[in-house]
This record gives C-alpha cells, sequence and structure tokens, in this order.
C-alpha cells in the first residue's frame, strides 16, 4: 500500500530551505562519499589479505565462536578459513561484539608479541574500508555518529531517489507551518528514533538511509494539519486513485501499513521498524507543537484555506472571461484584487473584464492603475504603451489623465522608442500646465530619446525649446552641454 499527499505547491518566494538542503545533502554522500565504496573495498581486501591480519584475526575469532559455545557457528566459520575472501571477513566483522573486543585490545592484548605490528597494519586497514561500511549504524555496536551519518546514505540510487521525492512532496509543507529550525531539529530527533526503534526488533542487523527520519517528517506532517482535509494519492497493487481526507488519517493508516509489512514480510530487507519509530517520532513532536503554538498553526491553515479558495474564484473568473461573460469575471477579480491590491496581473484582468464598458469607473481606474506602473522592463514598457492606445481610443466621454501621469508616461514613453507619442503627450502638457514641476524632466528625456532614434533634426530642436523655456533648470544645462557635443 502506498499512500502520499499531493496537490499543493511550493511557495518559491519563500523556498524550502531546510528540505532542499537535506535533498542535497543526501545526494552527495550518495553520489560522492558514497561513489568509491566499491573501489574501496577492493583496496582494503587486497590489502587486508596481503597482510598479517587474517592469521592473527580469523584464527582468534574462530576460537572465540568455539569458547562462546557457538559449536555450529564455529564449524561453518573454520571451513571458510581457507578461501579468504570478503565473505569470510564479513562474518567476523559483522560481529559486533567481538570487534569490539578486537578494537579494545582484549582479544590481541598489549602484552602479545604481535600486538605493535597487529596495530600499525589494523590502523592501516581501517581508513581503506568503504565509507559506508564505516559510517553504517550497526544495532549490535551503537553509535550516535554513526547513527547520524546512516541518515544519510543510501543502499542504491533507487532507495535514494523514492526518499528524496517524498521528502520534497511532505517536506516543504511542514517546514513552511513551523520553520526551519524546528523542522530540522524534527528531522534530526526523528532519525535517532528510527535507530532506537529498530534496534529493539533487529539485533545483527545494520541500518542505513533517511527513511526513518523522513517517517518523522510525514508523522509531523498528519499532526500538523490534523483535520485540514487534503488530497492524497494511494495505490493498493495495481489500483490507484485519488482521495479527500483529513490529513490525521494518514497516521494510523501508515503505522498500520508498517506493522503489517514488519509482521509479514520477516526477513525482508526493509527497516519497518525504523519507519514506524519515525512516524511516532514526528507524530509526537507535532502533538507538542500543536500544544505550544496552536494560534500559529491555525492561522496557516486559515492562509492556506484562503489562497485556495482565491485560486478556485481566479479559475471561475477566466472561465467566465473564455465565456466572454466579462460582468461576472469582472465581480470575480474586483473582489480578488481588494483583496491583493498589489498583485497588478488582477489588475490587468479586471481591465480586460472592464473593457466591455468603458464608460464605466472600473474601465477608467484600471486602466489608470496600469498605466501608472513603475517601468521594470521592456515587456512592461510595451504593454503600457498598447494600453495607452486602448484607452484614448476607448475610453468615455474621454480621457482621465492627470498632469503627473502625462509626464511620467512622456518620460517612458521617449525611453521606450515611441518618441511621436512621448511628443504629444509633452505638447498637451505644455498647453494645459506649461509651469509643471516635471517639464524640464520631459523636454530631456524626449530630446534623449530622439537621439537614440538618430532623428538630429528633432533632438536639437527639443534641446533648443528645453534651454528656452527653462534656462534656469539643470536640465537646461545639461542641454546646452548635449549641444555642444553634437
Amino acid at each position: 500500500m502506498f499512500i502520499i499527499p499531493v496537490g499543493d505547491r511550493v511557495d518559491w518566494k519563500r523556498p524550502p530551505v531546510v528540505t532542499l538542503l537535506l535533498i542535497l545533502v543526501n545526494c552527495f554522500v550518495f553520489f560522492f562519499l558514497q561513489a568509491g565504496d566499491e573501489r574501496s573495498n577492493e583496496k582494503a581486501m587486497q590489502y587486508y589479505f596481503s597482510s598479517d591480519l587474517p592469521k592473527w584475526e580469523l584464527n582468534r575469532y574462530s576460537e572465540y565462536l568455539e569458547k562462546k559455545g557457538a559449536q555450529a557457528e564455529s564449524q561453518r566459520f573454520s571451513a571458510m578459513l581457507g578461501k579468504r575472501d570478503r565473505h569470510t571477513l564479513m562474518v567476523m566483522e559483522r560481529d559486533a561484539k567481538f570487534m569490539r573486543e578486537l578494537h579494545a585490545g582484549y582479544v590481541i592484548t598489549p602484552q602479545a608479541t604481535e600486538y605493535v605490528t597487529w596495530a600499525a597494519q589494523r590502523s592501516k586497514y581501517e581508513p581503506l574500508r568503504s565509507f559506508t561500511s564505516r559510517y553504517v549504524y550497526y544495532v549490535d555496536d551503537p553509535s550516535p555518529v554513526n547513527a547520524f551519518t546512516s541518515a544519510f546514505m543510501h543502499g542504491g540510487f533507487d532507495h535514494l531517489f523514492g526518499n528524496m521525492v517524498v521528502l520534497f512532496l511532505i517536506g516543504f509543507l511542514v517546514e513552511s507551518v513551523i520553520g526551519k529550525a524546528l523542522f530540522l531539529l524534527g528531522y534530526i530527533v526523528s532519525a535517532y528514533a528510527a535507530v532506537f526503534t529498530f534496534g529493539l526488533t533487529a539485533h545483527g542487523h545494520s541500518l542505513l538511509g533517511a527513511s526513518g527520519a523522513i517517517a518523522g517528517v510525514m508523522g509531523l506532517y498528519t499532526v500538523i494539519f490534523g483535520l485540514r482535509k487534503i488530497d492524497f494519492f494511494y495505490s493498493l497493487g495495481f489500483y490507484f486513485d485519488y482521495v479527500r481526507a483529513p490529513a490525521i488519517v494518514l497516521l494510523p493508516l501508515w503505522l498500520g501499513n508498517e506493522l503489517y509489512q514488519f509482521f509479514s514480510e520477516q526477513g525482508a530487507h526493509i527497516a519497518y521498524m525504523a519507519h514506524f519509530g519515525g512516524l511516532v517520532s514526528g507524530a509526537t513532536i507535532g502533538v507538542l507543537y500543536r500544544w505550544w503554538r496552536p494560534a500559529l498553526i491555525e492561522s496557516h491553515h486559515e492562509a492556506a484555506e484562503s489562497k485556495e479558495m482565491d485560486g478556485k474564484a481566479f479559475q471561475r473568473g477566466m472561465d467566465y472571461l473564455g465565456a466572454m461573460d466579462f460582468q461576472k469575471a469582472l465581480g470575480v477579480f474586483k473582489t480578488l484584487e481588494e483583496k491583493h491590491p498589489h498583485d497588478t496581473n488582477l489588475t490587468r484582468l479586471t481591465y480586460r473584464a472592464a473593457k466591455s464598458n468603458p464608460s464605466s469607473e472600473d474601465y477608467h481606474r484600471a486602466a489608470l492603475r496600469l498605466l501608472a506602473l513603475p517601468e521594470m522592463d521592456a515587456a512592461t514598457s510595451d504593454q503600457t504603451h498598447t494600453i495607452f492606445h486602448e484607452y484614448m481610443s476607448c475610453a468615455k466621454p474621454s480621457p482621465r489623465f492627470g498632469h503627473d501621469l502625462i509626464a511620467k508616461l512622456a518620460k517612458r514613453f521617449a525611453g521606450s522608442n515611441h518618441c511621436d507619442d512621448a511628443e504629444k503627450l509633452a505638447s498637451f502638457l505644455h498647453r494645459a500646465a506649461p509651469h509643471h514641476g516635471e517639464m524640464p524632466a520631459v523636454l530631456l528625456a524626449l530630446a534623449r530619446g530622439y537621439y537614440r532614434e538618430q532623428r538630429k533634426d528633432k533632438f536639437e530642436t527639443i534641446l533648443q525649446s528645453l534651454i528656452s523655456q527653462f534656462p534656469q533648470s539643470k536640465e537646461a544645462e545639461a542641454a546646452a552641454g548635449m549641444l555642444r557635443v553634437a
């Protein structure tokens, strides 16, 4: 059974930094640190069996098994001694108790004549072992460091890819609610909880992979999102579908699935109890966070629900536009624009819907707001120029330009290769408000526009007009300099 939430989108204005960083770290460990494992293991084996370590260690391990009373194991291992291969060495190295005693100097003691040589060869052999074999977590040889490092290692590309997809799909949702620091803390705590739970049921085994920590993120998700209904994808064998249900429903389903898999697939190389422990840990952290910051969670959900409703309203407005039902579309986009006054895309859509009635206040307001937008790029300037011509020809009973807006448009058009329109606006402004404070700047911008268009006669005429009309302005001083150079 496979169940995963779907539907929400990443807000790239507030990117999930920790989620992305965790994915990068996991990928770096797999593709760079673990990439040389085979080569490292081969070099380590060559050194080990070319050294004196086998005669000192493998024979003593055989004796250790006899003393322990493990006759069957001792006999099997004794039969393997003559092969001198990797499998023989792995049998010994997976016996965590023996390896602890070996490293502690209890197997080959400092009093032994070969101790100094053995210690030197062993210290040379250890760094040759693969990254994975050195930093994977062994249940019978627990290490806090290895418990941490193993949560960033994977057994293969499929293992890595599956984990990272789930982490991305769920991680950014949780991070957006509880914040970066607490999300990272929850991830790490869940990794340790997963290792602990796995260790209770898997003596003699090793553990690697981010699954336990990611399960913690999944447990956090179910509690943080609680009764909020979400869309999730599920599959049962070859059957799959989408369902909408409260997020908390996923927790017992995920927990039950891990327990069922654990008891029904004994011997499988999947750490189901690590997943179970991660889920429980994440859910516990989620409960504590709900108790600590209930208002923050609710405000986030309210904002998300409002955004979802706005998305549906936006689509409804677009459908009305497509059906040319402009009045209904106008009502939708005006409502959305009131909620999001800085969203210029909504203003453009309001303008499109209001064009059906060019005498309306809505049409004048939307057109003037778009014309007054600050210049951002060439596309915006071209769009402003198009709206300007539409407004000039369609507005009823007449356009409602203010003097400040005329000056602004004149300067914009002069800077975007629309000098003829800029000159018309400059002439209108000169007739309507000859002493307007922006008039010198308008003329200077117009002159520069004509210079770029290589229209020298216009360029010189505008500069001379600027100097004669506003002789004391800084723009007139600039104009005089431009004439001297020209």
